[in-house]
Parts: structure tokens; sequence; C-alpha cells
């Protein structure tokens, strides 16, 4: 792979762990309410479930996507569904800021691990952005296409754990 290629695929994903949603949200909360080792935690957890979305564009899902159009509209539906559900949460819920949470207060580290894994490998933005635009910087005519995704996955995890973790 070309250096410039991974430099361009590098300054995207920072600009998409950047960008405001509901993971890099729950780290900054949680970092507050329970400290970095909680958060960390947290962090490892939304980070891991990358790998799930590497796996899928290593073994061919983004291919299958471009040949069979209902897919993505079977993801753009469940991300739809996932945002509703999200401002269905949200308008039901208290709208005082409280920086304990008695759900929370019940959850070890190895809960929000599998919170944020959880929550990573569900987000319908992290999908979309690993099925679309991952296959774009893998060039098929060199190599193999699944340690080619693994690299560039293993990219995403290091910057996103990193930018988590700051």
């Amino acid at each position: 792979m070309e250096l410039h290629h991974l430099l361009q695929f590098l300054l995207a994903s920072i600009l998409l762990t950047l960008s405001p949603g509901p993971d890099i949200l729950y780290v900054l909360t949680t970092s507050l309410r329970r400290g970095f080792k909680t958060a960390l935690f947290l962090a490892a957890g939304l980070c891991s479930g990358l790998i799930i979305h590497t796996a899928l564009v290593g073994f061919g899902v983004a291919q299958l996507m471009r040949a069979n159009d209902w897919m993505l509209w079977v993801i753009k539906g469940f991300g739809a569904l996932y945002m509703i559900y999200l401002a269905l949460m949200i308008y039901q819920s208290s709208s005082e800021i409280q920086l304990r949470d008695a759900h929370d207060s019940e959850k070890n580290l190895l809960g929000f691990y599998t919170q944020g894994f959880l929550m990573n490998v569900l987000n319908p933005k992290v999908s979309l952005f690993f099925l679309s635009f991952l296959p774009q910087f893998i060039n098929y005519d060199q190599g193999n296409v699944f340690l080619q995704a693994l690299l560039l996955g293993g990219i995403f995890f290091s910057q996103a754990l990193l930018i988590f973790s700051i």
C-alpha cells in the first residue's frame, strides 16, 4: 500500500473519530463521572468493535453490497431505526444533567468494555464508514485484500484509541 493512501486514510479516520457522535460523547461523560480508567475500558471496547467492521470488509461484504443495492437499504433502514431509538431515549430522559447514574454505579470495568463494544458494532455511522470508505483504500490488484483491510483497521483502531484516551 502506498504511503500517501495510508496518510489520507489516517486523516479521514481522525476526522470521523472526532466528529460528534454517541461514542465520543459517552467516553467524555464516563471520564467525568467515573474517571480515566473506566473511560479507557469503555474506549477499548469501542475500538474493539472495529475488529468486526474490519473483518466484514476483509471478507468482502463491501463488494457484496456493491452488487446488491438492497443491502445498503437494509443498513440505512437499521441506521434510521437506531437514530429513532436514540431520539426516543433522549426525549424520555430527564432534562437534568447528572454526573452520577445509578445504573453505572453497578457496572464494572468489563461491563463498560462490553457496552463500548456493542455501541461500536451497532453504530450505523461506523458500519457505513467501514463498508463504503475503507474499501476505497484497498488495492484489489496488489496483495491480500484481507491483510490490507487488517492494516487499515489497525490504523483506525490505533488512532481512535489514542483520541478516546486523550
